[in-house]
């Protein structure tokens, strides 16, 4: 008898307050409201993104008065040269104490 394992499943739903966002900026910014096909391709696509990646991408698409939502990635964060100008500075493991 072979023996099931449980797996975790992430279900990743619709955010529906920013496909409600999207759809009324279309709608009312562009003059060009969505056509109930248009709608159903686009939540297909968003489906694709967990919700915060699916807010993330519709803002993203409205701050640059886009028509469509397209992937964009992440802002990466980095060290800032002040944070890497302090730890040359306070960095003593060259001196084997």
């Amino acid at each position: 008898m072979t023996k099931l394992a449980l797996v975790e499943q992430n279900v990743v739903g619709i955010n529906q307050e920013w496909l409600d966002e999207w759809i009324a900026y279309r709608r009312e910014d562009h003059k060009k409201p969505m056509s109930d096909r248009a709608i159903k391709m686009v939540t297909k696509k968003l489906l694709k993104w967990d919700e915060a990646t699916q807010e993330r991408l519709i803002c993203h698409a409205i701050e640059h008065e886009w028509q469509g939502i397209y992937w964009v990635e992440p802002m990466k964060t980095s060290t800032t040269r002040q944070n890497s100008i302090e730890h040359d500075l306070t960095d003593k493991t060259w001196a084997g104490l």
